[in-house]
């Protein structure tokens, strides 16, 4: 099987008012280009996008209930090239792999899970491939690596690229139970 690994370095442009920071990652990912991953990209109240584009990737963008700078799982809605994908998860389930994301992009199935119980890795799966994506470092080390298995196309590359860019803590037990209770301190500090 054919593996390949791109690393994509992270950027911060912190000029203006605060609320109009943005973060990323951007680099070449071989054959595939030029990609940039931007968040939030937009704010749409309490929701942030986050948007991928690049040489020969589709664009890509991924809208949620805000969650620190990126886009959460919760209310999320995915597009990529244009097209609206639906998103679908199992909260309850106890697994790794019962709670991960399942979606449905160009007449193939998709699913987004951890692999790991820091929030850090993750795998995009379909049938004969594999993305791994890890974000490593701190500061201006900071970096993505995204590890192919297999003959990934431009789609796979942006769905991987896009979730590098959104909080997807729910995805294990213990980063849903951290969310729930930041959730619900956020929703008390509402009524003070």
């Amino acid at each position: 099987m054919q593996q390949h690994t791109y690393t994509l370095d992270h950027w911060e442009d912190r000029s203006g008012h605060r609320l109009t920071w943005t973060f990323g990652y951007r680099g070449t990912a071989g054959e595939f280009g030029r990609i940039e991953v931007v968040y939030p990209a937009k704010r749409h109240g309490d929701r942030h996008v986050t948007e991928v584009s690049g040489d020969s990737v589709p664009a890509a963008s991924f809208s949620g209930w805000a969650y620190g700078r990126k886009p959460s799982l919760h209310m999320a809605q995915l597009s990529v090239g244009g097209a609206g994908i639906r998103l679908k998860r199992n909260r309850w389930a106890q697994t790794r792999a019962g709670r991960a994301l399942r979606m449905q992009c160009a007449g193939r199935e998709y699913r987004y899970l951890a692999t790991g119980r820091r929030h850090r890795d993750r795998a995009l799966i379909r049938d004969g491939v594999e993305i791994r994506t890890g974000r490593h470092g701190s500061g201006a080390r900071k970096k993505a690596t995204f590890t192919v298995l297999g003959p990934a196309d431009a789609t796979d590359l942006a769905l991987a690229a896009v979730l590098v860019g959104v909080n997807t803590r729910n995805l294990t037990r213990g980063g849903a139970v951290r969310a729930f209770f930041n959730r619900s301190l956020n929703w008390l500090e509402i009524f003070q």
